[in-house]
């Protein structure tokens, strides 16, 4: 008894559709005309909202610098100040080129980065500020 190989798609019935018929494919519609002026608009609404955005960008970093020199420039030896990555310790040479030295902790000395320091301590200062009102009280 000889049985004939059947192929895939021979005998088998059609694929339902749910009672909707499918488009024979055909050739495809032409695109559609390209808008008049060409996309230029959508070019004027990105600038419209990037140019704003660029200048913000300028000016904040401008204005961060200056503060950043201004209080380099008021910094001296002795100084007790913080770093971005929260060292405290006391300046121990004055600013010179781009690093500074800082004492941590008696005898230790680091070198930093002088645009790493963030400012001076304020914990420093307000002890100061409160030690006379302090010996008022007394």
């Amino acid at each position: 008894m000889h049985l004939p190989a059947l192929q895939p798609q021979q005998n088998a019935p059609p694929p339902p559709t749910g009672g909707m018929t499918v488009p024979t494919p055909g050739p495809s519609p032409s695109p559609a005309a390209p808008s008049p002026g060409g996309g230029g608009g959508s070019m004027l609404m990105m600038l419209v909202f990037l140019v704003p955005f660029i200048l913000f960008m300028f000016f904040t970093n401008r204005s961060q610098t200056k503060k950043q020199k201004d209080m380099e420039s008021k910094l001296k030896k002795g100084d007790r100040v913080v770093t971005q990555s929260g060292l405290v310790g006391k300046l121990v040479d004055p600013l010179e080129g781009r690093h500074a030295r800082i004492e941590i902790a008696p005898g230790v000395k680091v070198q930093v980065l002088r645009t790493s320091i963030a400012g001076l301590d304020v914990e420093d200062g307000a002890k100061a500020k409160d030690e006379p009102a302090l010996a008022d009280k007394k």
